[in-house]
């Protein structure tokens, strides 16, 4: 792994043991330098998960007694203290990992089993905190962490761009340029990384743009009337945008493979090994696979010129499986090839929460209508998505939703035996009801229930995207309450 002496090195506690990290590191990027992979556990079988890119319940953790923190979004800081979660009686000796011993249907839809749980008493207060436990919410924040209000803010604008990215930069300038007022929301710490990191030439972003940077827009209100994010930064307050016209232009992310293994620790997106390698200068392994839909042998070429061993280049429909316990240790793509890292770069899909949340009427199941006339889509986001690659018999193993445990093996549970509706499977096997919020986990749902069935997946509705599509704290919220008015 290629280092930067000229950076300041930080030391912060991760399980009790200090590790060192570097200035402007995540706290993700510093354990993955330090060679810690397994930053999390799966919910219910408590399998390891890590930094991927795609699922969020790999990188969350409590941090300085706040559980649910995303380390791929905190800073590194001296004496921060950092610990795994989904773990009894402690992260150093986790006694639930045993649960991967259990047959896999007899965890089918979760622990909370209503013909196993005692009734009352002892017995069931008993029955209610072992469940806590196998679901990982046994331990709430520490009670020296005041919920006080952190104040919001409400702006009204002509423009809201969603996406820093070289799309949302362009289209922000050319608001701006009209003389109106313009804000541009994203996820990033900086714009534009993803292009950065490969080199891109990138347009400045006019100083008339008011730019929201390290924020999530978390929600879509009043069909689009009312757009709010939440900074990563849980001590910077919310903000309610009120636009006339909002831009979507938040690109496409790459969907895992639906393979048995790609959960494990070293499974990465272009964007997170891209990150870890031009940003923090930490390789994504020692010896690293590249598959994808077309983009593979250009994120492979810059993935080399950055330093890292590319040993394997090649499309991600000759993968049929990712292997590893812990983390990954090779692949099969035809031949069996020895490496510890995947990264995948393809299909490529656009996450539709966002349009769905604006445009999607209706109560027990929300269906998507056409967006409304003051909203559009720039860039990647506009391109399509890519078909994602699902054989007919996908190995039972194969995570399809690892936030909730969601094998495929349980969904075709489900299937064989006739239930055919998205929005049902989903409220059978909790999937997508995770921190991930349905993307990318509906996506490959989606194509299994599909393939499964002999049908194009276009065929079916997708499940209810509700929002808060990603995390908002109690504070945070609480200082929006006087800057939105009720609906009457």
């Amino acid at each position: 792994m290629e280092q930067n002496n000229r950076q300041i090195e930080v030391t912060f506690l991760w399980n009790g043991t200090p590790v060192t990290g570097r200035s402007g590191d995540s706290v993700a990027a510093a354990l993955w330098r330090a060679g810690i992979t397994t930053l999390a556990r799966s919910r219910k079988v408590h399998r390891p998960l890590g930094y991927s890119g795609s699922y969020p319940t790999g990188v969350l953790a409590r941090v300085n007694g706040r559980p649910n923190v995303r380390i791929d979004q905190v800073a590194v800081e001296a004496g921060l203290v950092v610990e795994m979660q989904n773990t009894w009686p402690s992260p150093r000796f986790d006694l639930l990992r045993l649960a991967q011993a259990l047959p896999p249907k007899l965890v089918y839809g979760g622990f909370e089993h209503g013909a196993w749980m005692p009734k009352s008493g002892l017995a069931y207060r008993l029955a209610e905190r072992a469940m806590a436990n196998l679901a990982g919410v046994a331990r709430p924040a520490d009670t020296s962490l005041a919920a006080t209000a952190v104040a919001g803010e409400r702006l009204d604008v002509d423009c809201l761009v969603v996406g820093g990215g070289p799309a949302g930069i362009a289209e922000a300038n050319r608001h701006a340029e009209r003389g109106g007022t313009v804000a541009l929301v994203t996820r990033g710490d900086s714009l534009a990384r993803f292009a950065s990191s490969m080199g891109a030439t990138l347009e400045i972003l006019d100083p008339r743009v008011r730019l929201f940077p390290g924020m999530e827009l978390f929600g879509a209100y009043r069909d689009g009337a009312l757009m709010v994010g939440a900074p990563h930064d849980n001590r910077r307050g919310a903000v309610a945008f009120v636009p006339r016209k909002t831009v979507l232009a938040t690109g496409r992310r790459s969907i895992p493979p639906m393979v048995r293994g790609s959960q494990l620790p070293g499974v990465l997106d272009a964007y997170a090994a891209l990150q870890l390698a031009a940003v923090h200068r930490v390789m994504a392994g020692q010896r690293v696979a590249v598959v994808g839909t077309g983009a593979e042998m250009d994120i492979a070429e810059k993935l080399a010129a950055l330093g890292v061993d590319v040993v394997h280049r090649g499309p991600v429909a000759e993968l049929s499986e990712i292997m590893g316990r812990r983390r990954v240790t090779g692949i099969r793509a035809g031949t069996q090839i020895r490496c510890d890292a995947v990264v995948h770069a393809g299909p490529w899909r656009a996450d539709p929460s966002l349009g769905f949340q604006a445009s999607g009427e209706g109560m027990f199941q929300v269906q998507a209508h056409p967006l409304p006339q003051s909203f559009s889509i720039v860039g990647a986001a506009a391109r399509g998505d890519e078909r994602i690659h699902a054989a007919r018999h996908v190995h039972p193993d194969t995570l399809v939703c690892p936030c909730m445990d969601v094998t495929a093996g349980e969904l075709y549970c489900h299937i064989d035996a006739g239930e055919t509706d998205p929005e049902v499977l989903k409220r059978l096997t909790s999937c997508g009801m995770g921190t991930c919020q349905g993307f990318p986990c509906w996506e490959n749902m989606l194509a299994l229930l599909a393939a499964r069935i002999g049908v194009e997946p276009e065929m079916f509705a997708r499940p209810t995207h509700r929002p808060p599509r990603r995390s908002i704290t109690v504070a945070q919220a609480a200082g929006l309450a006087a800057l939105v008015e009720p609906d009457q």
